[in-house]
């Protein structure tokens, strides 16, 4: 069947009523407007992320297993964080330097720990006080004391004084990479860490 021409004298409005009833029709909007959106399909589940106040993603809505893969990849990443943390400050030779000082003074403190409780012991082997200053085993036994107390407490000071901010300054510098530049990063420094080893191997 032939569609009628709107031009055609024939199909035009003759008189003033039907002009005016002519007028008045509406526009046709567009047939992308006109699409009705697709709801997703009652199986799919649409939960969308957000993250706590933590940085950690939040699992409100989610189910047990989408919680435990959620889990899973943190875990992941935290893993690479602290692994590349480590392999960067081992390439520190500031930070290496002042963390072998730090063993110095927690093993000089572990080691008066023990004299401490040795020279104390051998003077009170009869029972007594072991911190009796009038003998030379009690007054050894406080001395060492005092002195692991002095060397402890030191390396706790030097440790967050010395130590913490250059971790703190490289672990400030990782979380500005992305997962994916972490994960090659990493890589990297294994690649070289095995080739210096290869090397090693190779000059014996």
């Amino acid at each position: 069947m032939s569609q009628r021409s709107p031009f055609n004298k024939r199909n035009q409005p003759q008189t003033q009523e039907e002009k005016k009833a002519s007028s008045a029709g509406m526009t046709r909007k567009s047939p992308t407007k006109a699409k009705p959106v697709r709801e997703a399909a009652g199986s799919v589940r649409v939960v969308a992320k957000k993250k706590n106040p933590d940085g950690s993603t939040s699992t409100v809505g989610m189910t047990k297993e989408e919680k435990k893969e959620v889990r899973r990849a943190e875990r992941e990443e935290e893993d690479v964080f602290n692994t590349l943390t480590n392999a960067m400050l081992k390439r520190d030779e500031l930070y290496t330097s002042r963390r072998r000082i730090w063993w110095v003074f927690l093993a000089l403190g572990l080691v008066f720990v023990v004299a401490s409780f040795a020279s104390g012991y051998i003077g009170a082997s009869d029972g007594s006080n072991m911190y009796d200053l009038s003998t030379t085993g009690g007054i050894l036994s406080v001395v060492s004391l005092v002195l692991a107390y002095v060397f402890i407490i030191t390396s706790l000071v030097y440790e967050w004084m010395k130590i913490r901010p250059l971790r703190n300054e490289t672990q400030n510098r990782i979380a500005g990479l992305s997962p994916k530049k972490r994960r090659a990063t990493l890589a990297e420094l294994y690649e070289e860490d095995e080739r210096k080893r290869v090397e090693k191997k190779s000059g014996k």
